[in-house]
C-alpha cells in the first residue's frame, strides 16, 4: 500500500510518525503522510495493573469543597538539593540513554518541591525552565473527563446518556454508546488515528459533503499547508470502519472517544472546549501557561522530534495538528509544573464530587477508569495518564489523595518507548 506525503514522496506504510498508545512507535518518515496523527497512549500501561470492575454508578452529589491538596503554580525553581540532584541525574540518565534533546521533571510530596532539567528545548539550544510548555498529548483525557463529568455533577448530563442522542447523525445510532463508554474506552469505536488509513478511508465516507471536505483537507496537506480536520470528519473516518466489538463488551484505547466528549461538552453547555477549560480548570487554579489547541495553534518552547528512516536524524515534527480537532483527544498544552497542579487537583477531589472522582479511579475493564489510569508504583497505587504526540513523550502520576505526584517529558518520540512509569517510580518512591 502506498500513501501520499506532503512533499510527494511515497511512504509505504508508514502511518507511525504520531501514532502511539496501543501499538508501540515505529521510526518516523521526514515526510510526514497525510492525516496521519493521534494524541496519547493508550492500551496497556507500563506498570499498571488492573483492577476489579465497578458498576460505576451515575452519581449526583452536590459540587464538592474545595481542597488544599491543590498546590498553587509555582513561579521559579528551587536551589539544588540532594534529592533534587537525585532527580536530576535519574533525568539526565533516561534523556541520555533514550536519545532526546531535552527532558524535564517536577516531584512533590506534600510541601516539598524537586524540580530536574535535562539537556535542551530544541536543536537550537534553547534553555529548559518553569516556563517551558509542551504537549501532553493524552494527558489530556483527564481534564476532558473532569469537564464532562462536572456537567454531569450539575445533571446537564448523564454518564449513561447516548451519545446518539446528544450528536444525532455523528455516530451510528445502533448499537448505542453512552457517555461512561466514551470516557473509559468501552465504547468499541474505531481508532482512526491509531489504527487506521485516513487516505483510503477518505473514500469511505459516504456523505458526499463530508467526502469533498476530507478530499480539500488532504488536498491542502499535500500542498504544505497547516491544517486541522474537523470533529465531523474525525468521527466519521473512525466510524466508516465496524465497531472493535459491541459497546461495553470490551476494552479498547481510542482517541475518536475523547474527540466525542470534547463535542458532547461544547453542544450541551454552548461553549468551545477552550473556555470550558479556562472558566474550570485554569482561572481556578491560578494558571497562566495552560491553554488548549485549537485554538492556540503557537508552538511550544518543548520541540517534539522522531527520527528519520533515511539518516537517523531528527525531524521536528511539532506542529503537525492534522488531527487535533477541538482538541479532547489531546490538544493542551501546558508546564510541568501547571500540569502537576492540575492532576493534583483532579485526584485531590478540588473540581468533582467524592464519587465522581472515585468513578474516575475504578477501572470497568483493563486499568482504565473514567480518564484515569491505574499504576502500581513501588510504593503503592497511583493515577494518571501518559501522553505521546508529535515527537513529546510525557507522563503524569498522583497519589490517592492527590497530595504527592509526578511529572516528567521529553522530546523525542522514536523507535522504543520511553520508560517514564519506571522513571516515574524511581523519582517519586523514595521521597514516599
Amino acid at each position: 500500500m502506498t500513501f501520499i506525503t506532503r512533499n510527494g514522496v511515497t511512504a509505504a506504510a508508514i502511518l507511525e510518525h504520531m501514532k502511539h498508545g496501543r501499538r508501540k512507535l515505529v521510526a518516523i518518515a521526514v515526510t510526514i503522510v497525510v492525516l496521519a496523527g493521534c494524541a496519547g497512549p493508550g492500551g496497556s500501561f507500563a506498570a499498571a495493573s488492573p483492577a476489579a470492575p465497578s458498576a460505576l454508578a451515575t452519581s449526583t452529589a452536590t459540587a464538592p469543597p474545595p481542597s488544599p491538596a491543590a498546590k498553587p503554580s509555582v513561579s521559579a525553581w528551587p536551589t539544588a538539593t540532594p534529592a533534587a540532584t537525585d532527580i536530576h541525574a535519574l533525568l539526565d540518565d533516561e534523556r541520555t540513554t533514550y536519545g532526546a534533546l531535552g527532558a524535564l521533571a517536577v516531584v512533590r510530596v506534600g510541601d516539598e518541591r524537586w524540580a530536574a532539567t535535562s539537556g535542551t528545548a530544541d536543536r537550537a539550544g534553547t534553555p529548559l525552565a518553569d516556563t517551558t510548555r509542551f504537549r501532553i498529548a493524552s494527558i489530556t483525557k483527564p481534564i476532558v473527563a473532569t469537564l464532562v463529568l462536572e456537567q454531569v455533577a450539575k445533571g446537564t448530563l448523564s454518564l449513561d446518556g447516548v451519545v446518539g442522542k446528544v450528536l444525532p447523525g455523528v455516530v451510528r445510532a445502533t448499537p448505542p454508546v453512552t457517555v461512561r463508554q466514551l470516557l473509559n474506552h468501552t465504547s468499541g469505536i474505531f481508532d482512526e488515528s491509531n489504527d487506521g488509513d485516513p487516505i483510503a478511508d477518505v473514500e469511505k465516507l459516504k456523505d458526499p459533503a463530508l467526502r469533498d471536505e476530507a478530499r480539500a483537507l488532504v488536498k491542502r496537506y499535500v500542498a504544505g499547508e497547516r491544517v486541522i480536520a474537523s470533529d465531523r470528519v474525525f468521527v466519521a473516518l473512525s466510524e466508516a470502519h465496524d465497531r472493535y466489538f459491541a459497546p461495553g463488551t470490551g476494552y479498547h484505547y481510542s482517541n475518536t472517544n475523547y474527540q466525542l466528549a470534547a463535542m458532547i461538552l461544547e453542544k450541551t453547555t454552548g461553549r468551545p472546549l477552550s473556555d470550558l477549560l479556562e472558566a474550570s480548570i485554569v482561572q481556578p487554579l491560578g494558571l497562566i501557561h495552560t491553554t488548549i489547541a485549537p485554538p492556540d495553534t503557537k508552538s511550544p518552547e518543548l520541540r517534539g522530534y522522531g527520527t528519520s528512516l533515511t539518516d537517523g536524524s531528527l525531524v521536528d515534527i511539532t506542529d503537525d495538528l492534522t488531527f487535533f480537532g477541538n482538541g479532547g483527544n489531546g490538544g493542551v498544552i501546558s508546564t510541568a509544573d501547571e500540569l502537576l497542579t492540575i492532576m493534583q487537583g483532579i485526584g485531590s477531589g478540588r473540581f468533582l464530587p467524592a464519587a465522581l472522582v472515585a468513578d474516575m479511579k475504578t477501572p470497568e475493564r483493563e486499568s482504565y477508569g473514567l480518564g484515569l489510569a491505574t499504576y502500581t508504583l513501588t510504593c503503592g497505587t497511583f493515577y494518571g495518564h501518559e501522553g505521546g504526540v508529535n515527537g513529546t513523550a510525557s507522563i503524569a502520576l498522583v497519589s490517592p489523595d492527590g497530595d504527592a505526584g509526578v511529572v516528567i517529558a521529553l522530546n523525542l518520540r522514536s523507535g522504543a518507548d520511553p520508560r517514564l512509569p519506571a522513571l516515574a517510580d524511581r523519582m517519586l518512591c523514595p521521597h514516599l
